[in-house]
Parts: C-alpha cells; sequence; structure tokens
C-alpha cells in the first residue's frame, strides 16, 4: 500500500467514545460500561485517560463493514464529482 492509499478506518484515527460506539452497535449505551467489564461488549474497547473508547477498524469489524483500500486520488476525483452535480 503506498502512502496514497489508506484503509479506510485510517482515515478516522480518533478513538470513538464508548457511549457512541453503543449506540451505533443498537446496544442501550447505559449498559456499555458494565458489558464491557463482564468481556461481553461485541468489538475491542480500551482505556484512554480513564473512559472507554474503541477504534474505527474494531467497530467496523463488529458491525461487519468491510476496510477497504481508499486512495487519495479516488477521493479527490469522487469529491470533485459530487462539487459538479450536487
Amino acid at each position: 500500500m503506498t502512502s496514497h492509499a489508506r484503509r479506510l478506518s485510517q482515515w478516522f484515527p480518533e478513538p470513538m467514545p464508548l457511549r457512541k460506539v453503543a449506540v451505533l452497535l443498537d446496544l442501550d449505551a447505559s449498559k456499555a460500561s458494565g458489558l464491557v467489564r463482564a468481556g461481553r461488549f461485541p468489538c475491542r474497547v480500551t482505556k484512554v485517560r480513564g473512559k472507554y473508547v474503541a477504534f474505527v477498524p474494531d467497530v467496523m469489524e463488529a458491525m461487519g463493514i468491510e476496510d477497504p483500500v481508499v486512495r487519495t486520488g479516488d477521493l479527490l476525483e469522487g469529491a470533485e464529482f459530487a462539487k459538479r452535480w450536487g
């Protein structure tokens, strides 16, 4: 993979808060931390500065979403197309 191509998940490097991940996975956000502690949360979770977070590749995997390679040129061409026709 060249420097001009990245996995889709790499375009979103920031970890996601547990509550947001729970909503995306159609779980009760108020019970999410309990599921993590019980080892029953459906994706890998880690603690950052005392708060539970999940990284995009793990959330995508739990949701069954593929993580394709996205080339910068293709992304820019798509944005230009959308600007012209949107």
